[in-house]
């Protein structure tokens, strides 16, 4: 092997050290009566400097402000060579002031950052400079990065580009400001103030990266005066306004409608500039900045902000009020009746009375106004339009000290008013026997303003407790399986699997065979469907499905749906439209559409509903739904375990929604949410609701349907997972996670704590390998003996710190799950520790019948099972 280096080799090596000297000559001071350094930005810190001090201020007293510089900062201790905007300096000049002289001297240190204890003076209550220069071969933008301990001020080139007043401990590049480096020599001056311990600073230039400089510094501030009027401030130096911004487009929007631009305008690039909207009154808002950087990039930053002279208001202080409620003389019978929910409500938090009134009377000074009627349009002005009755869309603002809250007659207002006993004043209706509701002394503002639209236009959370109707009146549920009387009504969905309701075999078999299933060459009816090319089915399902929609004219939707069970029609016409279609669903469309066309003229507003389930899953191939046909699409064979975007085992759903919402134009979903198989067991699906909701709503689903424990009470977390779907269908983006913990500490009061950490536990069991159905089975590998022991032991806890009777017999209920579990999987145990007796007594106080959808019959094998173990 060869020892020596070959000539190409030491010529390399030679360029190698020869650019290490250039880049070193770059980046390291040179000077002769002032360090000056070349190759900036370098990201290297700043060594050697020319320092001048001590110069002596005085001390705070008890009465002045922190963020302000100590006494004698402001005095220019540099004027009489050029002061500090204008500074020409040179090592060993001498700086006269009251009380003594200092000279200029050159300081270099062996870390980051200068010492000025050991360059000065480690006495307190001082101020000192430091200054070099800094050489560009051209204009370009950097950074300077600098921290100080204490306060500090800078200036480059004369322009006072950064200061900091308050005491603070030294922090490498504390403070990011972007400066502009002009071509040739650049004065770079420091003054650093002592406020006690010890004192320094650290300095050095960075490449001025726009998108990392916006993410970690601020460009601007919004700020409001004593007059109401929002300004918005450039917080870099004005020099650099017009070398890194390119365009900057303000927008100002409400804090409640971040949609509506209220005002836009072009920054100005001026340090300061007025913003909009000019404000009648006091409100809150939103500055969005859309700003294009010199380098092409984006940025967009929002600011919160107010504007408008700020007034309080008070609702109501120590049990009374100067306010009275106001209902339209034509108010909708929900109007009336929210009008009365706010009067009882309002009562429950405050104690005060307040009167309702009709807007036929003189206007008072303090209203709350409930609906869109002549007080709300008088206050409102011309603005809002005077929404549609069905509209469920609201708002609530104050004008002034009076509040309007209005949207539709039907429900929307009804909405507006308990979204604002919700939102403003705290109150919850957990369930149809729980509500909650704080007690208040005093409630006053300053703004209102709040909107909201339904995420989901027909959304049925289809449990036990959420069918009672003032409960799901205030809960935003507007579905239903059937019309029920309700404030606001119902969009109800007439019935599910109606081929036989319509067609009955007791009615037509006999004579007329053909309407009915050919399968294996024999027309049957028994578990089998209906021959839906049929002219004469077409025709007699026409005629009864329009006679159900006149004799129950309370419904959205009409169901013209399979039966619930296979064996379509293998008839030669039937059998054509399933090969063109590549899907049983194919004839059921081509059905469905016949009798949807010739409903139409007689009921333009109603919808005919068919399903998209289990055999009839997949979408057709070319045949699409009318317009005014809904497609219930049913997810009853998925994995709930797992959302259905992220799951292997949902991929042929997500694929089969997809294509139905491609050609579909209304999709109606039946999703569900409860085992079956056994309603009262353990079942985690509460991480995937959220997800699946959105899935749906982002592909046309007009309404969901979640399908729970609908018979009787004792689902697991009935009522935790009701009150979460019922927020979950009205706003898919709600942070679910909050609602929930809401529901935890203000249900079960301090137990909560415990029913959290016990729902958590059950939730952590799932893997990525974990896949739940419909039926999962107590001996499912989620479950073991030790969860079930774990499970105890966490629900004991709940129970001893419950606050009431009443709330420990809610634990309770949260309990019964786990002793459902365990006396399924450890029958002898459960009834020797006592466990099936307490399960027994509970389900008798509950008045829980159905511990599954089978109902008795499960219910009675349930306890024989465990009677029976020996």
């Amino acid at each position: 092997m060869r020892n020596h280096l070959s000539g190409r080799r030491i010529g390399h090596l030679c360029s190698l050290i020869a650019g290490l000297c250039l880049f070193a000559l770059l980046a390291c001071p040179v000077w002769a009566d002032v360090p000056v350094y070349r190759g900036e930005p370098s990201g290297e810190f700043l060594r050697t400097w020319l320092l001048c001090g001590p110069f002596r201020l005085k001390d705070l007293d008890d009465s002045a402000p922190i963020v302000v510089h100590l006494p004698g900062f402001e005095t220019d201790f540099l004027k009489e060579h050029g002061g500090e905007t204008d500074p020409r300096i040179e090592e060993g000049q001498t700086v006269t002031f009251d009380g003594g002289s200092n000279k200029w001297f050159t300081y270099t240190t062996d870390g980051f950052s200068v010492d000025l204890d050991e360059a000065i003076s480690p006495d307190m209550f001082l101020v000192g400079y430091g200054y070099c220069e800094i050489e560009s071969p051209e204009d370009r933008v950097c950074v300077l990065a600098l921290g100080s301990n204490d306060g500090c001020r800078v200036w480059l080139n004369g322009e006072r580009i950064w200061d900091h007043p308050e005491a603070r401990g030294i922090t490498a590049d504390d403070d990011l400001v972007a400066v502009t480096l002009r071509k040739g020599r650049n004065k770079l001056l420091l003054k650093v103030e002592e406020r006690g311990n010890v004192w320094g600073f650290c300095v050095r230039f960075l490449p001025f990266e726009a998108e990392k400089f916006a993410d970690r510094s601020q460009l601007f501030r919004v700020v409001t005066g004593e007059d109401g009027r929002a300004v918005l401030r450039f917080l870099q130096p004005a020099s650099v306004a017009k070398r890194i911004v390119k365009t900057a487009r303000l927008e100002a929007v409400s804090v409640d409608e971040p949609e509506r631009v209220l005002w836009s305008e072009d920054w100005s690039k001026e340090r300061e500039m007025h913003i909009g909207p000019e404000a009648d009154q006091y409100g809150k808002y939103l500055l969005r900045i859309k700003t294009v950087l010199m380098d092409g990039s984006e940025w967009t930053q929002t600011y919160h902000f107010a504007a408008g002279k700020r007034t309080e208001h008070v609702l109501f202080d120590q049990g009374k009020t100067d306010y009275a409620i106001v209902v339209g003389e034509e108010a909708s019978e929900s109007e009336k009746w929210a009008a009365n929910e706010l009067q009882h409500w309002l009562r429950e938090v405050s104690g005060a009375e307040f009167p309702i009134r009709s807007d036929a009377g003189m206007p008072g000074e303090h209203e709350i106004v409930v609906g869109f009627n002549r007080r709300a349009r008088a206050l409102l002005g011309p603005a809002p339009a005077t929404p549609d009755d069905g509209d469920e869309s609201f708002t609530y603002r104050n004008v002034g000290p009076s509040i309007v809250i209005w949207g539709g007659k039907q429900r929307g207002t009804m909405y507006g008013v308990m979204t604002f006993l919700e939102r403003e004043l705290g109150c919850r209706w957990y369930t149809p026997r729980v509500s909650v509701v704080p007690k208040k002394d005093r409630y006053a503002f300053d703004h209102l303003r709040h909107s909201e639209s339904p995420g989901i236009r027909v959304r049925n959370d289809f449990y036990h407790e959420a069918f009672e109707p003032i409960w799901a009146a205030r809960q935003k549920v507007n579905g239903a399986m059937n019309y029920r009387e309700q404030p606001g009504g119902v969009e109800a969905y007439w019935a599910v699997h109606t081929f036989y309701h319509l067609v009955r075999p007791s009615e037509f078999f006999a004579e007329h065979p053909e309407y009915y299933s050919l399968i294996n060459g024999e027309r049957v009816h028994a578990g089998a469907q209906l021959c839906v090319t049929n002219p004469d089915v077409v025709r007699i399902a026409t005629e009864r499905l329009k006679q159900v929609m006149r004799d129950y004219p309370g419904n959205l939707i009409y169901s013209l749906s399979q039966n619930d069970w296979r064996n379509p029609c293998q008839c030669d016409k039937c059998a054509a439209i399933v090969e063109r279609e590549e899907s049983e669903s194919g004839p059921i469309i081509w059905f469905v559409n016949r009798v949807a066309e010739q409903i139409e003229d007689e009921f333009p507003d109603k919808f005919v509903g068919t399903l998209a389930y289990s055999y009839t899953r997949k979408p057709c191939k070319t045949l699409k739904p009318r317009h005014n046909v809904v497609v219930r699409l049913c997810s009853i064979e998925c994995c709930f375990a797992h959302d259905f975007l992220s799951c292997p085992e949902n991929k042929s759903f997500v694929e089969d929604l997809l294509g139905w919402a491609a050609i579909a134009p209304h999709l109606y979903i039946w999703d569900y949410v409860v085992n079956f198989d056994h309603y009262t067991m353990p079942y985690p699906n509460f991480r995937v609701l959220q997800s699946n909701i959105r899935t749906f709503r982002d592909n046309k689903a007009i309404g969901i349907m979640e399908q729970a424990a609908y018979q009787s009470r004792g689902g697991e977390f009935a009522e935790l997972r009701a009150y979460v779907i019922a927020k979950l269908l009205w706003n898919p983006d709600c942070d679910v996670e909050r609602v929930i913990d809401d529901f935890m500490y203000g249900y079960y009061g301090r137990s909560g704590q415990h029913v959290r950490r016990y729902f958590d536990l059950l939730h952590s069991r799932l893997t990525p390998e974990t896949h739940i159905h419909l039926g999962l089975r107590p001996d499912d590998p989620l479950f073991s003996d030790e969860f079930v022991r774990q499970a105890e032991a966490i629900f004991d806890e709940a129970e001893a710190v419950a606050d009431t009777e009443e709330i420990r017999q809610r634990v309770e209920m949260a309990r019964l799950p786990i002793m459902y579990l365990k006396c399924l999987r450890v029958p002898l145990e459960a009834k020797f520790d006592g466990t099936y007796s307490r399960f027994c007594e509970i389900v008798e106080r509950e008045g829980i019948t159905h511990y599954a959808e089978r109902g008795e019959p499960h219910r009675v094998g349930f306890h024989k099972k465990v009677e029976a173990a020996k």
